[in-house]
């Protein structure tokens, strides 16, 4: 096995600083920031290239409508919704720059590329210049984070904060600096404000710092004779940072306990052991596994298990073991905490976990370099590389978001004065009318869920004031899983015309002053 940085116990192995990194360091270390530049650079591009390709969907829209308005209002419409409202406050700047789908997927994909610098120095810091290095490239090519780069939400900027944060912590603990510390909180703050997943890795610090203060209890050296002052900052530290958040607390509460995020619990449910064991597919080789030829797939998952595995041997047979655990408790305590509360709340989304991804490929990356030949590790790397290329590839080529570009261009094109559009569910009008501008009227008088007797009164209503009506329906959605607006539709008016749009659903065209074919 081989290592880039010297530790005996598991408490050693953190507690070093970069002075015992590996040999030559300053020799190659010109080289070492040609390399992260260039994997910096090809991160970039796979963020940037082809971000206004796809069509802005249903959560995006609603981060711009929400950006849009003044910023009482952004925090008030935050509040009341399942969020913080840190990314739509900078989103609300953001828009100034333009509000087309690559200007407005920028703010994430510049966050993207931000991360994987963080990244590489996390990594650097705990196992030295090649595992950060190879962490920066995982994270580079990982189709998971591309995807949520190239969207306009808030997943990659909580990303970015925890792992800054955790950053910062790792530099307290060895540098034993306040500026550090002060760093620690800034980030933990804004990370907190960001996402309320920001909660586990917050969990996953205290845990890991309770450990490594236990672990040095009663030990020799300037460790442990230096503790009772990092106890003492770490605990003003969390103080400090629960004070910040504490006006947001009680509106925390409310939204939990009125339901918020309700959707999870009505699309995914309560996660089984097959979706805990799922996310290491989706970290590894992205969301869709169809993107890649089936041996190609195949192939990452071994790659990926190997490597990982590799890792974990570290933790027990190798050297910096602390660096080791630190990664492990970084990517387990989150994930299993959130899968076993999701057991009585739902909350298992795979989006909401991206936080958790960084310590992963940092992990990839110590196997990696554990291999003893350096042939082996150069083959190991360009072979996931490449493969996750392939995803990368595939992604790009291929549109996976709704096409609400295509069905709002088509309905503009065919709509005449007297045309209303109605939506089930009714929420899909904000992507809609992101395309149109206020250029054709919509209707959004359909509750959630629909019932039959609310459907009719939609249906009186707009016979009696237009000609025409569009229903954007989505066949199966919880909000109408039956149906019923578009029965009761077809039961009254002539439809003109019927097309699908994907990930839209159906687009069906009724001429109000006609009846059914066939009454």
């Amino acid at each position: 096995m081989s290592s880039e940085r010297g530790a005996g116990s598991l408490s050693t192995g953190l507690s070093t600083g970069r002075e015992q990194a590996c040999p030559g360091l300053d020799r190659h270390k010109g080289a070492g920031d040609y390399l992260l530049a260039l994997v910096v650079l090809g991160g970039g591009l796979l963020r940037f290239v082809g971000l206004g390709k796809e069509s802005i969907w249903l959560d995006e829209a609603t981060s711009i409508i929400i950006a849009r308005m003044n910023l009482p209002s952004v925090v008030a419409w935050a509040a009341g919704d399942i969020h913080p409202p840190l990314y739509y406050l900078t989103l609300h700047f953001w828009l100034r720059l333009g509000e087309s789908e690559f200007a407005v997927r920028a703010l994430s994909a510049i966050l993207g590329v931000i991360t994987i610098i963080v990244v590489h120095a996390l990594a650097h810091e705990l196992f030295g210049p090649r595992v950060g290095l190879l962490s920066a490239l995982v994270l580079a090519v990982s189709p998971l984070h591309i995807w949520y780069s190239q969207e306009t939400r808030m997943y990659v900027m909580v990303t970015m904060w925890s792992l800054l944060a955790s950053c910062f912590l790792l530099l307290a603990l060895r540098r034993k600096q306040i500026g550090y510390w002060l760093g620690y909180v800034f980030a933990s703050v804004l990370a907190l404000y960001t996402h309320y997943f920001a909660l586990f890795v917050l969990l996953f610090q205290n845990l890991f710092l309770f450990y490594w203060f236990w672990s040095n209890k009663g030990s020799e050296g300037l460790v442990v004779r230096s503790s009772k002052g990092l106890l003492y900052k770490w605990l003003m530290a969390e103080l400090v940072i629960a004070l910040l958040f504490l006006p947001w607390i009680p509106i925390l509460c409310h939204q939990v306990g009125t339901g918020g995020g309700g959707w999870v619990e009505k699309s995914v449910g309560r996660p089984s052991l097959r979706v805990l064991s799922d996310t290491w597919i989706y970290f590894s080789t992205g969301l869709d596994r169809e993107l890649y030829p089936v041996l190609l797939r195949r192939m990452a998952y071994v790659l990926f298990g190997v490597c990982v595995l590799a890792a974990v041997y570290r933790l027990f047979f190798g050297q910096n073991r602390g660096g080791v655990l630190f990664c492990l408790m970084y990517v387990g305590v989150p994930l299993l905490t959130v899968w076993l509360l999701s057991q009585v709340k739902p909350m298992y989304a795979v989006r909401y976990l991206l936080p958790f991804l960084p310590p992963c490929c940092i992990l990839v990356a110590v196997g990696i370099n554990t291999l003893k030949w350096n042939w082996a590790r150069i083959v190991i790397t360009l072979l996931l590389v490449l493969i996750l290329l392939v995803g990368d590839w595939n992604a790009w080529r291929i549109e996976q978001n709704a096409d609400w570009r295509g069905a709002s261009s088509y309905v503009l094109e065919q709509a005449q004065p007297g045309d209303v559009v109605l939506f089930s569910p009714r929420w899909n009008e904000k992507p809609f009318a992101y395309y149109t501008q206020g250029r054709v009227e919509i209707n959004m008088d359909l509750p959630i869920p629909v019932t039959v007797d609310a459907a009719k009164r939609v249906a009186t209503d707009v016979a009696n004031r237009y000609k025409r009506v569009w229903l954007v329906w989505e066949r199966g959605h919880y909000s109408d899983p039956d149906g019923i607006v578009k029965l009761i539709l077809d039961s009254q008016f002539g439809v003109i015309e019927e097309r699908n749009f994907r990930g839209v659903g159906s687009l069906v065209l009724y001429d109000l002053a006609a009846v059914p074919s066939g009454d």
